[in-house]
């Protein structure tokens, strides 16, 4: 099977075929890009695009982004709707447009730093396509909602093409950018500093501080500035019993794909759905709000654990690349709100293991078995998500580049 794998790469490389990959991505992307803002004209439909019109207007005007006696309109940080507020300067159908049309630039972006992360001698586009076939659902989902899910993995793959050239100052940088959109990149700070990359946690930090407090002065004032930080702090940074920040009724339903939405929805007694009426659970255990942390925290533990077991001491640039898609999946499973647009960063961590197969028979089996609640996913998404199918995909694949880093090191050490 895997012979004839390479036979069919092989010729996938050729000339034709990868003119036709091309042609077909250029009318994939502009459909994508066109239909968001096509859609709004017809039927005046905007999907998320309406929440970041709103919040883009109000920092024009001058209000309040996170209003005291409700629940948040916008939940990202404030630095987001600020960036926001030049489309919406435009009108919301301009808006639409220019976010469609980010969203691009950044796959397009997304598949030369996967490319350039991947190859060690020349370029291999094959599994690079098979992956963003893979997750074209979440893809489209970005244009579709107009969430910024690839220009986050746009600009955590930079970062890592910037650590692998020594450019940690940059590589901090991007990251933070990543931060002030929407904060769950913040995690990998951890790896920066398990990895001494110094420069790069020291600029992430630095770099977050001018973009949360120091760039908004000049458009929202000090005061307002600092209000926003904290207003947005105190809504947004917090986990309880009833829920996950500002959307309680949300955090642990079948859409939350995260560790925390998972675990609490089939070790607790929680609605899968949104809707009160008619109440449905999934839980396979009754437990207490405080034995199923107890559960996470021990998972994060033995997943981190694994990682810095996997990991070689020293940094190797062969393997950087294995480590880079492997802390994307962690961050994708310890996300608190994960739905299921995110997942287009599975797209990185699956053309490396795609890759991985030529070389490695083992890993197709991995990669098979991340397929399976993919596939489940596509055929019956609610009931696959209650039981956590896309955190199940990232797990898999975080599992396979674990063991093959492992494997390595151990070929290394013979």
């Amino acid at each position: 099977m895997i012979a004839r794998l390479r036979v069919l790469t092989e010729r996938l490389e050729s000339p034709r075929p990868r003119l036709l990959f091309r042609v077909l991505f250029i009318v994939t992307a502009i459909t994508f890009t066109l239909l968001p803002f096509v859609r709004f004209l017809h039927s005046g439909t905007d999907m998320d695009y309406r929440t970041w019109f709103q919040a883009g207007q109000t920092v024009l005007q001058g209000g309040e982004i996170y209003p005291h006696a409700q629940i948040f309109p916008f939940m990202y940080p404030p630095t987001c709707a600020l960036l926001l507020a030049l489309p919406a300067f435009f009108g919301k159908a301009a808006m639409i447009l220019i976010l469609s049309s980010l969203n691009t630039v950044a796959w397009i972006l997304c598949i030369r730093f996967s490319s350039a992360l991947m190859s060690e001698q020349r370029a291999q586009n094959t599994p690079i396509v098979v992956a963003t076939f893979i997750v074209m659902p979440f893809v489209w989902s970005s244009y579709h909602l107009g969430q910024p899910s690839l220009v986050l993995l746009a600009l955590m793959l930079g970062a890592f093409l910037s650590l692998r050239h020594g450019r940690e100052t940059l590589a901090g940088a991007l990251v933070a950018l990543a931060v002030a959109i929407k904060a769950f990149p913040l995690l990998a700070i951890f790896y920066f500093i398990y990895r001494r990359y110094w420069m790069a946690a020291i600029s992430l930090v630095i770099a977050l501080v001018i973009l949360l407090f120091l760039l908004p002065i000049p458009f929202r004032g000090w005061h307002q500035s600092l209000n926003d930080a904290r207003d947005w702090q105190r809504g947004m940074l917090h986990y309880e019993q009833g829920g996950i920040a500002q959307r309680p009724a949300r955090g642990y339903t079948w859409k939350n794909q995260s560790i925390f939405g998972l675990a609490n929805r089939l070790l607790r007694r929680v609605s899968v759905d949104e809707e009160p009426d008619p109440l449905a659970y999934a839980n396979l255990a009754d437990l207490d709000f405080r034995t199923v942390n107890i559960v996470i925290m021990g998972s994060a533990l033995l997943l981190g654990l694994s990682f810095v077991v996997a990991m070689p001491r020293q940094r190797a640039p062969e393997g950087d690349a294995r480590e880079f898609a492997a802390l994307l999946s962690l961050i994708l499973i310890f996300t608190p709100l994960a739905f299921g647009y995110l997942f287009v960063w599975l797209m990185f961590p699956l053309a490396l293991l795609i890759k991985r197969s030529l070389e490695v028979p083992a890993s197709l089996i991995w990669v098979l078995i991340a397929l399976a609640p993919l596939t489940a996913t596509a055929i019956a998404p609610r009931f696959a998500q209650i039981y956590g199918s896309l955190f199940f995909a990232a797990l898999m694949l975080y599992l396979a580049l674990a063991i093959d880093l492992r494997r390595a090191q151990n070929l290394i050490a013979k």
